[in-house]
Parts: C-alpha cells; structure tokens; sequence
C-alpha cells in the first residue's frame, strides 16, 4: 500500500494536464508544427529560451535581420480568417532584463501586429500600445497562464491572464501567425531565461 501511494504521489508529480481552450464555442485541438528562430546570442533548448544581457552583433539566421535578442518558436498555424486560441504557460526562472516580449501574433503583411511583453517589475503590457495588461504577476519563479484569442472574421484580440479576461484590442485584416520565446522590444535588453509549457492551439 505504501508502495502504491508513492508511485502515485510521483505519477502525479511528472505528468501535466493539458490547458482547456478559455471562452464560448466549440474549439477543435490543432497541433501545427514550429520552427526555432535565434538570434544575436539568444539561445532555445528545447522549452526554454534564453537571451543574454545584449546582442553579440549577428545578424543572421532567420528573422535576425534587425540584429534584437532573439529565442522564439514560429508557429506554422498560418491562418488568414476563422476564430484561433492560442495557450500556455511561462515560468520565469531568472530574470535581469526589462520590457522583453514573451508572446506575438504577427501579420505576415505588415510586421508583428500584438506583441506581449513584461517588465522587470513583474508587469504584462502590449508592446505596441503600451496598455498594461496585468500588474505585477510575472515574477520569477511563478507560472503564468496565457491565452489569446484572434476572431479573424471579426477583426478582435483578446488576452486572457491565469484564465480572466485582461486585454481587448481591434485586429487589422491579414494573414497571422504566433509566436512564442523570448525577444526585446526597441526598448528592451537582457538578460532572462523563461520556459514555455503545455503551449496548445484550438479554432473554431
């Protein structure tokens, strides 16, 4: 009987429920595949990304061309209309960098469209706009949950926070895809090291 609780006990330790897809609707789980973008001295070892205090200089590699801090996984959930959920969580494991973005949803016509970053203060804001998105809660060492939402069809973005509703935005027309890892924004440096878990994609 001992035996048993202890299999359990780790059992329940190793293995991870998946996210559920957040909002109204039916969503059906798609799985598309990714390719890893580094640059400048950021590094991807396998869920983890990292990025060091500055760029090394480099310029080349995919989607290194502006020379920024790069660790990131490109999606290949290209979608041009339809309802499309992104979700994931981050841990932050160390962090002496400000204003690095963590998650985009990028218009394949005109550039990065919503970019997520956080601050050293713990912060999540939007990039482009600035709004804060939710205050204070990633800190090093705590999970976060995220999830956005893109209707195409309708032209809205929402951000979802540990499961509530924290961001609304109007999207452009387009074609869009997401992508997730680490990499600073104009304003931003380095250095931090974050881990991306049970990242799932629905549509509707």
């Amino acid at each position: 009987m001992i035996a048993k609780k202890i299999f359990l006990a780790i059992a329940s330790s190793t293995f991870t429920l998946a996210l559920s897809p957040v909002g109204s609707g039916t969503w059906t789980s798609v799985s598309p595949s990714f390719s890893v973008q580094e640059c400048a001295g950021g590094s991807v070892s396998g869920d983890t990304f990292t990025l060091p205090t500055s760029p090394n200089g480099s310029t080349s590699g995919a989607g290194c061309s502006n020379g920024h801090l790069r660790a990131e996984r490109r999606y290949n959930n290209d979608y041009t209309s339809g309802i499309h959920q992104f979700g994931g969580e981050f841990t932050i494991t160390s962090l002496t960098g400000d204003r690095i973005a963590l998650k985009q949803t990028f218009n394949g016509s005109t550039g990065p469209y919503f970019i997520m970053g956080i601050k050293s203060t713990g912060d999540i804001y939007d990039v482009e706009g600035g709004a804060t998105i939710a205050s204070g809660v990633a800190k090093v060492g705590s999970t976060v949950q995220i999830n956005t939402v893109h209707d195409a069809n309708k032209q809205t973005y929402v951000v979802y926070v540990n499961g509530n509703e924290s961001f609304t935005t109007s999207a452009p027309g387009g074609s869009f895809y997401d992508k997730c890892g680490a990499y600073t924004s104009d304003s931003g440096s380095g250095a931090i090291t974050v881990t991306w878990s049970n990242v799932e994609f629905w549509t509707q």
